[in-house]
């Protein structure tokens, strides 16, 4: 992922502004990402205790897994421990965390 691009993925799960619709519009069609790289960083995230996928509506519901489709306002992807990446997302132009830059291409 472009690095513009994987920053402004993280800024959106910290901003809560990271419904799969969103992502699935933005990052899929718009900017070209295929479902499976964007399910490949967000698979990493959760499994790794950065990404959490929660349900909009309903408390303390989470997902193992990402609903792909283009209308899901349902799921949204959020990070864990907002604290740890505000500094390095949101400093000037922002900057990719050390754990996400193997999603990096260049």
């Amino acid at each position: 992922m472009k690095e513009k691009d994987l920053i402004e993925f993280l800024r959106s799960t910290i901003e809560s502004d990271a419904l799969i619709s969103r992502i699935f519009n933005l990052f899929h069609l718009n900017y070209k990402y295929s479902i499976n790289e964007l399910n490949s960083l967000i698979d990493y995230g959760v499994q790794n205790g950065y990404f959490t996928i929660e349900d909009v509506e309903v408390p303390n519901k989470t997902y193992k897994e990402v609903d792909w489709k283009p209308d899901n306002i349902y799921q949204e992807v959020l990070i864990i421990n907002e604290e740890k990446y505000i500094k390095s997302l949101f400093s000037g132009e922002g900057t990719v965390p050390e754990e996400f830059k193997k999603f990096l291409v260049i």
